[in-house]
């Protein structure tokens, strides 16, 4: 099944939220438009549930989604690495806030800010449907994808990134099966 998954070249998406004094982001699993409706735009994430990020759209109902310009793999890796919780993944790059207290990033292809309706509790990952508040393309660009970023990586930031995913599957892992459970399946 993991060979079907690494078929799909999906397109990097960088979520953002803050609440108060703290303020985070992460490479999300999924990002997908949820209304055909243009007057009425929403989206849908999917966020683990153990992560720092996840805490912030819990606390302010809002966040921001982005996606990254081809050459942006070092924004995008500063965001697939570590936790929120141990750093300020925003501390370098050039943001702004938004309506909902979001932090935007001045600099991708393109953003839309967003207030939560509505959150389902999945186990490892909480999906969250919000209203499209705000958003702009700032380029032309193709989206920066799965593939592109993986082959742009070192190494070292390969590796890093591998033991983050071990991380969580170890902590997620128990979340999927007692989700299960609850669910009877």
């Amino acid at each position: 099944v993991d060979g079907v998954f690494r078929r799909l070249n999906r397109e990097v998406w960088v979520v953002t939220a803050a609440d108060t004094d703290r303020r985070g982001g992460l490479l999300a699993t999924y990002v997908s438009q949820a209304s055909l409706d243009p007057a009425a735009p929403m989206v849908l994430i999917g966020i683990a549930a153990n992560h720092f990020t996840r805490d912030l759209i819990d606390a302010s109902q809002g966040f921001a989604v982005h996606l990254l310009c081809p050459d942006q793999t070092d924004v995008a890796l500063n965001f697939a690495i570590g936790s929120g919780r141990d750093r300020d993944k925003l501390a370098n790059l050039s943001v702004r806030r938004g309506a909902t207290g979001a932090p935007l990033l001045r600099e991708c292809l393109a953003w839309m800010e967003c207030r939560v309706g509505g959150a389902y509790d999945a186990g490892d990952r909480i999906y969250y449907w919000a209203d499209v508040t705000d958003g702009q393309a700032l380029s032309e660009d193709a989206p920066l994808c799965e593939h592109e970023l993986m082959a742009a990586a070192s190494e070292e930031q390969l590796q890093a990134l591998r033991a983050n995913l071990a991380h969580d599957i170890q902590v997620q892992r128990p979340m999927i099966e007692a989700w299960r459970r609850r669910a009877g399946s």
